[in-house]
C-alpha cells in the first residue's frame, strides 16, 4: 500500500491533522515502519541519535567561516577549512564538493542549503535561522505542494507559496514574567527582550 497524500486520499486533507504540505516523513524510523498499516511496530528498539558525525562537520565549517571569514581559511587552531569539512559530508553522499570559485556570499547560501538538507527534519532549522537572523529570509514564506488525483488515474502537483507572519521579536523569547518579578524583588532590575 502507498500512502494517499494527494487531495482525498486517505492520508490527506481534509482529513483533520493530515499533512498541509504533501509531505510526510520518514527520516530516522525504524526500517519495518509501514506507515499505511493500522497496526503497531513490536519487538524492536531503536536508538535516537543524539548527535550526528554530520552536524559535527557542519558546525565546524559555520564556525571556521564565521571566525576565519573564508571557507577556504584555516589557522593553527582550526586547521580543516569550512570548505574541507561540508565536503566531507557531501563525498560521504555522493554528491560534489563545493565549487571552490564561490564569494563569501554564494559559499554562505550553499551552506545554509547543505544544513537545512543535512539534517531536516532533526530540529535544527528552527534555532539555526534564529542564529543566523535571516527569519525574514527562510520564515516569511513557505512551500507546500498540493496533489490532486484526476479522473484519469494521473497526479497534478502543484507548488504553492504559502505567506506566514513573522516579527523580529521573535529571535528572542519573553523572559517568564514570574523570573523578572524573582530577580525585581531581590534588587536586580531585568529589561525584558526586545518587542515582548
Amino acid at each position: 500500500a502507498k500512502l494517499q497524500t494527494y487531495y482525498g486520499g486517505v492520508n490527506a486533507e481534509p482529513l483533520v491533522g493530515a499533512t498541509p504540505t504533501g509531505y510526510y516523513l520518514k527520516k530516522l524510523l525504524h526500517g519495518d515502519v509501514d506507515l499505511t498499516s493500522k497496526t503497531k511496530l513490536q519487538g524492536d528498539y531503536h536508538t535516537w541519535v543524539t548527535y550526528r558525525l554530520g552536524e559535527f562537520y557542519l558546525n565546524y565549517a559555520e564556525a571556521a567561516f564565521k571566525y576565519l571569514g573564508s571557507a577556504t581559511a584555516t589557522s593553527a587552531d582550526l586547521p580543516m577549512s569550512a570548505d574541507e569539512a561540508v565536503d566531507k559530508i557531501r563525498k560521504r553522499a555522493g554528491m560534489p564538493d563545493f565549487p571552490t570559485s564561490l564569494s563569501n556570499d554564494e559559499w554562505w547560501s550553499k551552506y545554509q542549503n547543505e544544513r537545512m538538507v543535512e539534517l531536516a527534519f532533526e530540529g535544527h532549522r528552527f534555532w539555526d535561522v534564529r542564529r543566523w537572523k535571516e527569519a525574514d529570509k527562510f520564515f516569511k514564506n513557505i512551500q507546500e505542494m498540493k496533489i490532486t488525483r484526476n479522473d484519469d488515474g494521473s497526479f497534478t502537483y502543484t507548488r504553492e507559496t504559502v505567506q506566514r507572519q513573522w516579527d523580529d521579536k521573535m529571535y528572542l523569547f519573553p523572559i517568564p514574567n514570574d523570573v523578572m518579578l524573582k530577580h525585581e524583588k531581590y534588587g536586580q532590575k531585568w529589561e525584558q527582550n526586545p518587542g515582548w
